[in-house]
């Protein structure tokens, strides 16, 4: 009994200590921007198995133990770890994930930006989500510095022409690299389509922008030179949403607006203006009042018929979509479904697609860990006809002559074939238009399975599997009776069916090996090496039939007459070593750099590899002692980088002697050469050299981060002359060189942050690149294009034209310089000159954000300059009657040549045309480019917090925005944002759109 005592006095005494090291904390945990309660938060013990969460008000209660620290996580924050003081109350502030991110992903991996020592344009999520555009390329625009976008189309959907630094290349791809979620994706459109005039679709017009975390322009080469021969345009790194530890959330976004297109300074004449200048034109050309009135009498009036409004139409479009967002500290998920409907501002043509999204992780113990990712899509799309198909509404509207009714006496359209209707055009596009069909759809499944395996905590082995399978479906269908099916000459191949199906299939095996070692407190190194295997395949069939009784059957087998069946296969391979090795001294002094070594199927064996290399260092000179006393810099940090990388994107075949089965000798099968190869072919290799200041002021109110940088391309792929006795004209050889060198620039300022919660910030990112040709074969021009030219010294794609000398005073002809100065009214005469090129000098984009509690405002300009384009649309409808009788620019009548004397800007308008004076070879067309639109406007209003605990929400956020509200410039054609060709010639317009929206979280 005595032991029985003392044994359990000797517990109690033992046990009152451990009960004084414990002890119950209440706390909250609130929202470092407006200080409200974050509800479900997850409120943890480190180091043990044991947490909690917070209540709808923030509010938690938790019994902890003496030293022990919490760690506090919820979705849409950056964790945060705390140790509770002596008291038994506990506020914890929580910032936003957008505020704070502490790496930068790069797809290899992510970098410290403490440490980084490359040029990386971020953009946030945020910035490209609930925007009105289909495409994650269009939301980019003048977002990033040193990044150039432009579409040639404004067709919801359509491929957008993405450049960073300039042109990087002549004659192979100068496109960025795409690498979504860490995999090298197919970036191209779906072209099954060639020579039939369909508008191809962007593929990553199928990804959800609002799926989307974060998208990294990689520009430099310490950071394109990861990617070896495939990094050489730059490199645009897109990381979708994942799940994080917490409460699950649900989201669901509701997006409705409307579009209208955007003519700029274009416009058509007036029935009356148009009428009164056809009189005119033949008055002064000796007709008599008479004959005027007999050929364009006023009664014509009285049928006169707006055109260019019965072509285009007020569009809506609509955007919904729903996610679920969460997980533990070991199981965290991402899921979202989409859908998007997008009409055409031109008749018949609308855009949709259907997205769903899932991304899955799981830390199965200390050691192993899984991820899986799925992203599917599905576009379907009806494109308008543009160009110079008959049935366009875009060349119709604005060509077809307004005193032509698309209605019979009866009241039945008009074919457009009629002998009573004489539209210049030969088609009426009210008639063909709805019978006509364009269909694009693009299915797109990307997917991958991540296994990592930690070895030791400086050891990490990783897999990774992914699959990229795009299938597109193109079809054309031109009804009979309509102007492009008819045959007049043989009825019974009227109407005509052409499908096409393209399968693309990428697969990506990539093994790796990364980690980091802290030698000390002052050294530590991160490294990496992988072992990627990228292989592609793709393969097509099309067919084309004739001759269709009816229109109503849309089945290729209906037709008559099997006009053409047509299949292609192509692949190719890369095999890539990688390793890369970053050393950091004091977290001030950073050292880094990567070798990779590329083997591709596209070259002979003689080159079939290719090493390529970056190095880079970052000093970080605010942390140094002598930097403490002064009071001038919040942040200094000094980055330089070179490196090479490569360029491969070119014919998988080019550099291999072919063969073209399917020729006849004789009435015999046989083949014969029919490209002559080149086993010696290798890389366009880029040099690249980067110099950036990050700099901060006002403690980071006011930052800059500037780079500068040139890139030399040499061995550009170009076809040089052979031997005629070889039996071909050129071989692809690599020779020529051209560079690009410029300065970007990105400064923030947070102009306000008051106590009461009024905010306003400034962004501004500005960049100038000047191109040139440094080299080409024996120093010959090379033909761009009819209006085009590559010279030596000179900017890709200059403009080469004969220069316009206005109109001869006398007689109204109109003249052009000779290569003496002289003048001549017979361009053929005329000398040709470089006149400028189609390249920005400068891209700009700035955006200013007010908030203040719960309403935020935002406007975005994005602007160019120094770029010219050549305005074809003008060739038809500014033609000094060349065009006589069909529809007129509103420029037609401004200042045209009457009598002699007159000093005029245009020559004198003779039914068919005066010399030539529209031809497109001509500086009369070309114009100045420069803008400045006012590209988005945002207002925004979310619901107090207060409000959404009464009904278990989280969010609730109201939205209107304006999109492509209002451009300056001189330009006369209809948008001066082209691609980088910049020739317009009745492109599909750009719309303006207002939209509305509401998201949901709860």
């Amino acid at each position: 009994m005595k032991h029985i005592v003392l044994l359990w006095l000797f517990v109690a005494i033992s046990v009152m200590p451990a009960l004084a090291q414990t002890r119950t904390i209440k706390g909250k945990i609130t929202d470092a921007k407006d200080g409200a309660g974050v509800p479900y938060a997850t409120v943890r013990i480190q180091g043990a198995n044991k947490g909690t969460t917070t209540d709808q008000n923030g509010n938690f209660s938790i019994e902890i133990g003496a030293n022990q620290s919490l760690i506090v996580s919820s979705i849409g924050f950056a964790a945060k770890t705390v140790k509770p003081g002596n008291s038994g109350s506990l506020i914890v502030s929580l910032i936003a994930d957008n505020m704070l991110s502490e790496y930068i992903t790069t797809g290899y991996g992510n970098t410290n930006r403490q440490r980084k020592v490359s040029s990386v344009a971020e953009v946030a999520g945020e910035k490209v989500a609930n925007t009105p555009f289909v495409d994650i390329n269009q939301a980019l625009q003048g977002r990033a510095a040193g990044v150039f976008i432009g579409g040639a189309s404004g067709q919801p959907g359509a491929v957008q022409n993405v450049r960073i630094r300039g042109v990087g290349s002549i004659s192979a791809g100068a496109a960025p690299l795409y690498v979504i979620d860490g995999v090298i994706v197919d970036g191209r459109d779906i072209n099954g389509t060639s020579g039939l005039a369909l508008q191809t679709n962007d593929l990553l017009a199928n990804l959800n922008a609002n799926d989307v975390e974060s998208v990294n322009v990689l520009k430099d080469a310490a950071a394109t030179a990861l990617y070896g021969s495939r990094g050489a345009n730059g490199v645009i790194v897109i990381s979708t949403k994942k799940g994080k530890a917490g409460v699950t959330t649900f989201s669901a976004r509701a997006q409705y607006g409307t579009a209208k297109a955007s003519f700029g300074k274009s416009g058509m004449l007036s029935p009356a203006e148009a009428l009164a200048y056809d009189r005119d034109v033949l008055a002064i050309n000796g007709a008599t009042p008479a004959e005027v009135d007999q050929e364009f009498p006023m009664s014509l009036m009285q049928t006169a018929f707006d055109w260019h409004s019965a072509g285009f139409r007020k569009a809506s479009t609509q955007d919904y979509g729903i996610a679920a967002s969460g997980g533990t500290e070991k199981t965290k998920f991402y899921i979202s479904g989409g859908y998007q409907n997008q009409e055409g501002t031109v008749i018949n043509s609308w855009f949709k697609k259907y997205t769903v999204i899932s991304n899955v992780s799981q830390q199965v113990n200390d050691h192993l860990d899984i991820a899986m990712n799925l992203n599917l899509s599905q576009s379907n799309a009806n494109n308008a006809m543009g160009g110079n198909y008959y049935s366009s509404p875009i060349l119709g509207a604005y060509f077809v002559s307004p005193f032509q009714s698309p209605y019979k006496p009866d009241g039945s359209l008009y074919t457009g074939l009629e002998p009573d209707y004489n539209a210049a055009s030969g088609d009426n596009f009210l008639y063909s238009v709805p019978l006509n069909d364009k269909r694009l759809t693009n299915f797109r499944g990307l997917g991958g399975l991540t296994v990592g395996y930690r070895v030791f905590d400086w050891l990490k082995v990783q897999e990774k599997v992914n699959m990229d399978l795009v299938y597109g479906e193109a079809s054309l269908f031109y009804d009979p009776t309509t102007g492009d099916g008819i045959n007049t000459a043989e009825p019974a191949k009227s109407g005509e069916i052409y499908n096409a199906n393209v399968k693309n299939t990428t697969l990506t095996n990539q093994l790796s090996i990364s980690g980091a070692i802290k030698i000390s407190e002052d050294h530590q190194l991160d490294y990496l090496a992988l072992t990627e295997y990228n292989r592609f395949k793709s393969r097509s069939i099309s067919a084309d039939g004739i001759g269709l009784v009816t229109g109503k059957l849309k089945a290729l087998d209906v037709t008559a007459v099997p006009q053409d069946v047509g299949g292609n296969g192509t692949e190719y391979t890369f095999l890539s070593y990688l390793g890369q090795l970053n050393y950091t001294f004091k977290n001030r002094y950073n050292l880094s750099g990567s070798v990779r070594t590329d083997g591709s199927s596209r070259f002979g064996v003689n080159n079939r590899y290719g090493t390529f290399y970056s190095v880079g260092a970052s000093w970080k000179a605010i942390d140094e002692p002598f930097m403490k006393s002064q009071k001038v810099f919040s942040d200094l940090r000094l980055r330089g980088s070179y490196g090479v990388t490569g360029n491969a994107d070119f014919d998988n075949f080019v550099a291999t002697a072919l063969y073209d089965y399917g020729t006849a000798y004789n009435g015999e099968p046989g083949n014969a050469p029919s490209t002559i190869g080149n086993r010696n072919l290798t890389w366009e290799r880029n040099k690249s050299f980067n110099i950036g200041l990050d700099l901060g002021f006002f403690n980071n109110r006011l930052t800059a981060v500037i780079d500068v940088y040139r890139r030399q391309t040499d061995g550009l792929l170009m076809n040089t002359p052979v031997s005629s006795t070889s039996g071909f004209l050129t071989q692809p050889v690599n020779v020529g060189s051209l560079e690009n060198k410029g300065i970007e620039a990105l400064i923030t300022s947070k102009n306000i942050d008051a106590p009461s919660g009024l905010k306003w910030t400034t962004e501004l990112n500005v960049s100038t690149n000047k191109n040139k040709i440094l080299s080409l074969y024996g120093g010959q021009d090379v033909s761009a294009s009819t209006t085009q030219l590559h010279r030596v010294g000179e900017a890709v794609q200059s403009w080469y034209l004969n220069e316009w000398a206005g109109v001869d005073k006398d007689n109204g002809d109109p003249l052009w310089y000779t290569a003496d100065g002289k003048t001549t009214n017979n361009i053929n005469f005329a000398q040709r000159k470089i006149v400028g090129n189609s390249q920005p000098k400068f891209i700009g984009g700035l955006t200013n954000t007010l908030s203040y509690k719960g309403v935020s405002l935002s406007i975005f300009f994005y602007g160019v300059t120094g770029n010219k384009i050549l305005n074809r649309t003008r060739i038809l409808g500014d033609a000094d009657g060349a065009y006589f009788g069909y529809n007129y620019d509103k420029l037609t009548t401004k200042n045209y040549w009457r009598k002699a004397g007159d000093i005029a800007d245009r020559p004198k308008p003779i039914p068919g045309g005066n010399h030539g004076a529209n031809n497109a070879q001509s500086t009369r067309y070309l114009e100045n480019g420069s803008f400045l639109r006012l590209k988005n406007i945002n207002i925004s209003y979310s619901l107090p917090k207060r409000w959404m605990r009464a009904v278990n929400l989280s969010d609730v956020k109201f939205y209107a925005q304006a999109a492509n509200i209002a451009t300056w410039t001189g330009y006369t054609g209809w948008d001066p944002e082209q691609d980088i060709s910049a020739m317009e010639f009745f492109r599909y317009p750009p719309a303006k759109s207002i939209t509305f929206g509401v998201n949901v979280n709860f």
